[in-house]
Parts: structure tokens; C-alpha cells; sequence
């Protein structure tokens, strides 16, 4: 290894999974927060699968050295390389060749998320992550052979790997609790989400007339997956409706769940079933920049969901001091921004009496004096974080 070390981030999620593309950009950005004499030794190269939206090609660009496309970019796949790069699957127990060659072509020594059991016998050090262990607590989200994928994947890790990225202490004590013979060591590693300093700057209420958005609003920022628990929102907001509370909720996030596609039918017919057409606003996917705008102009940021890895919604709302509905999940719980709340997971009751509250005492944002201090905090809550994913690399 040269004295600047190569950090290799490969791209994570996408459209149906905007969390992974929030967390590796966060990565990138923490470490471009570290003081000059830091940053000089080390590099950043991020690999894609897929081409970048271009939210986070803009954001990527100036912070790190260089992207590539992992499919346009790696050696094509002719029947001379595959008949070699199969043979060193086979008498290398090479996982991936192919990407292995690549690597090495870019001069990479640290290469995140990656998980190769014979990862020892190469140049190119790794170290895997496992966001949660959701399919172990909520396994009816699904299927057989995606429970069998992901439990062949993990026990492979406890058994062969040295080190392992978790997002919590939670999921640290999960692996530790499904794995207790594994002598992998977990490094928790809470991200810190990084927010420009442009959006503290910017016009909140223009984006909210951008969307006809009324002034008073809670908002929820999750893709409509299952478990986000967005038909428990829909049900205490008809509960309220008995007691002629009528609380706004806009809603953001890809109206899909790739798991199950009809769900989207659900969530538009629990809004009309229910008469909330007029109290929730389904924008879908919008631009992350305008997505913090209306975290800062919403009441409060509403995330009822039953399981995270670690929940980039709540990073946000601690950035920009706004107040956190939470469900009492123990991630939430560990994570407890300045000015959350907690309510029960599956109780309508719960929800629905903490939203009456808020929306009966609080006023909309932004509240400048408490973005400031936030932001504050989150300098240097961004370079800790920056640090820690530095220290893991070097370790690796």
C-alpha cells in the first residue's frame, strides 16, 4: 500500500432502496469533512452498478476523485475472460474475479461494502456491512429464498470474516446474539447524514407553494415499503377525524414496494376508503433538495416505521433541530434525536394522541435558532463520523 491510501465505496441501493445511495454518499462526504492533513492520505473512487441520479452525482463529484461504472468500465465479458475468471473461481475460490481484477486496476486498497471470504489471499483489503437483521424479526416481509439468501450471506461473514461494519448497537447485539460462536468483530459505525450548508440558506416556503402544500404539515419521509408503516399513520389520522382533529401529512418517498408490488393499491385506498384525499399529500420522489426543505418547513418529522438499520429521516431531523415522532423501536431509541418523542410501534392509540398534540402546540418551521445550533452540532458529529469510517479502513 502507497502512503495515500485508495478507499474503493461501492454504490449501494438506487430508486428502490434510497437509503443505500444516502448512506455511501454520507460516507463519502464525512470524509471529505476531515481536515486537510487528513484528507492527503487518502483517496476516494465510488463504483456503480448503475449510472447516478444526478442528486447524487452532484453531490459525489466534488468530493470525491473519481466514479466509475462498474458494467462499462470492467473487463468485457468474452469467453476467454469468463473461461479465466471461472477458473480462478474455481481453483482460487475467487468470489469475483472479474471485479477483483478491476480493483486492482484502479490501485484500490480498501474496498467497502465488500465481503469475500478468501479476501486474505488478495491485495485488495474489504470489510462487509450488514445494515439490520429485519428478515429475523419480521420475516412475513419475505420470501423463502430471500430468508435463505440472507441468512447463508451472514452466517458466511460470522464465519469467515475478521471484521464487520453494523450500522447500531442493536444490530451489533443481534449478530452477536444469531452468531454467538463467530469471532468476527463487529465496529458500529452510526452515520451521520451531511447536509450542505446551502439548504439552511434556502427559501422553505417557496418549495412548500412549489408542491401547493398547505402551511401546517407533519411529514413523513420513507419509500412505501410494508414495513415504513404508513397504514398505521392512515388509521390514527380517521381516529383523530372522530374527534374533528385534522392534522396535514405529506408523505415522500417511491410509492413501490418491489416486495409487493399491489401495496401501492392498498395505500391509495386506505386514503380514500379512509376521506383523507384533503389531509395527505403523496408527493413521491423528489429532489433530495427539496425533500430537507420540507423537513424544515413541516411541524415535525413524523417516522413510524418498525424496522431500520439506521434511519436517515432521523440523521436529518436531528441536522436541522426539528422534532421527531418516533416509533419505539430500539434503533429509534438508540439514535433519540434532541426534541423526539416515542410512541408504540403498533398502537393507533399511541400514534394518534402524540399527533393531536403536536399538532395542537407546535408551529411551522424553520426555526433559524434551532438549525443553527443543530447544525452546529452536526460539524462535528459529520467529522467523528469521518474518522471512525477512516480507522476502519486503515484497520482492515
Amino acid at each position: 500500500m502507497s502512503s495515500t491510501m485508495t478507499i474503493g465505496l461501492i454504490m449501494q441501493g438506487g430508486r428502490t432502496w434510497a437509503g443505500g445511495a444516502e448512506y455511501i454518499k454520507n460516507i463519502a462526504l464525512a470524509l471529505a469533512s476531515l481536515p486537510a492533513d487528513v484528507r492527503a492520505t487518502f483517496r476516494v473512487k465510488v463504483l456503480c452498478a448503475q449510472e447516478l441520479e444526478d442528486d447524487y452525482l452532484q453531490s459525489l463529484l466534488p468530493v470525491v476523485e473519481s466514479i466509475h461504472y462498474l458494467e462499462k468500465e470492467q473487463l468485457p465479458l468474452t469467453f476467454v475472460n469468463k473461461v479465466k475468471w471461472k477458473l480462478k473461481q474455481i481453483f482460487s475460490k475467487r468470489v469475483n474475479p472479474r471485479l477483483d481484477e478491476f480493483l486492482q486496476s484502479l490501485d484500490v486498497d480498501f474496498v467497502y461494502p465488500y465481503f469475500d471470504p478468501t479476501a486474505q489471499n488478495v491485495p485488495v483489503s474489504s470489510c462487509p456491512w450488514i445494515p439490520d437483521f429485519q428478515h429475523k424479526y419480521l420475516p412475513h416481509l419475505f420470501s423463502k429464498s430471500e430468508i435463505q439468501d440472507r441468512d447463508r450471506h451472514y452466517e458466511a461473514i460470522a464465519n469467515s470474516s475478521k471484521r464487520l461494519v453494523v450500522s447500531s448497537e442493536t444490530a451489533a447485539a443481534d449478530f452477536h446474539k444469531f452468531f454467538p460462536h463467530s469471532t468476527c468483530k463487529t465496529e458500529v459505525l452510526q452515520f451521520k447524514t451531511v447536509l450542505p450548508e446551502a439548504y439552511y440558506e434556502a427559501d422553505a416556503v417557496e418549495i412548500q407553494k412549489k408542491y401547493n402544500l398547505p402551511d401546517r404539515f407533519l411529514i413523513v419521509s420513507n419509500q412505501f415499503w410494508r414495513h415504513k408503516n404508513h397504514l398505521m399513520i392512515f388509521e390514527a389520522l380517521r381516529k383523530l377525524s372522530i374527534d374533528n382533529v385534522y392534522p396535514n401529512v405529506v408523505c415522500t418517498g417511491h410509492l413501490y414496494d418491489p416486495r409487493y408490488p399491489r401495496y401501492s393499491d392498498q395505500i391509495l385506498d386506505a386514503i380514500h376508503t379512509q376521506n383523507l384525499s384533503k389531509q395527505v399529500y403523496l408527493l413521491g420522489m423528489i429532489p433530495r433538495a427539496d425533500q430537507i426543505q420540507l423537513l424544515r418547513r413541516s411541524m415535525a418529522v413524523l417516522q413510524p416505521s418498525l424496522f431500520e438499520g439506521w434511519s436517515t429521516v432521523v440523521e436529518d431531523a436531528r441536522c436541522l433541530g426539528k422534532p421527531a415522532l418516533l416509533s419505539d423501536f430500539p434503533v429509534h431509541v438508540e439514535q433519540s434525536p434532541p426534541d423526539s418523542r416515542f410512541f408504540e410501534s403498533l398502537s393507533v392509540k399511541s400514534l394518534a394522541s402524540l399527533l393531536k398534540e403536536t399538532w395542537m402546540t407546535n408551529t411551522s418551521g424553520p426555526v433559524r435558532s434551532k438549525e443553527l445550533a443543530a447544525h452546529s452540532e452536526s460539524i462535528e458529529a459529520v467529522e467523528s463520523f469521518g474518522r471512525r469510517f477512516l480507522i476502519i479502513a486503515q484497520m482492515s
